[in-house]
């Protein structure tokens, strides 16, 4: 797989935040991103070295488009394995927290934002 499997990211950066899998629930903490990641361009600083340089950075791969669960669906890769059939993750939901700015337990306000992925 080369720049062309590699063309098919949306440039989200969504996968380089922290998240959780908690039952039908995908949780995206929008406030904890890897160390490399530059939040204003979305953009990894050592992309080209970010296997060597992060130990958390995992090659997105075939088999991890089509049956890796912490990946939303807005991610190209999931796209394309959507596209020919090939998706076989179960579907979650969604939600974006802001552990950084999340309000308190006593908070009428909401955590997060939900949608069905």
């Amino acid at each position: 797989m080369g720049k062309c499997w590699e063309d098919k990211c949306t440039k989200c950066g969504l996968c380089c935040h922290e998240k959780a899998v908690y039952g039908r629930n995908l949780v995206i903490d929008l406030d904890s991103w890897c160390e490399f990641f530059d939040p204003a361009t979305k953009q990894c600083k050592v992309y080209s070295e970010r296997f060597v340089r992060c130990a958390r950075c995992q090659k997105m791969t075939r088999l991890r488009a089509m049956f890796a669960s912490y990946l939303p669906e807005t991610c190209g890769y999931v796209a394309w394995a959507r596209k020919h059939h090939l998706r076989f993750a179960e579907r979650r939901f969604i939600r974006f927290i802001h552990s950084k700015t999340c309000p308190s337990e006593d908070s009428d306000e909401p955590l997060y934002d939900t949608f069905r992925a």
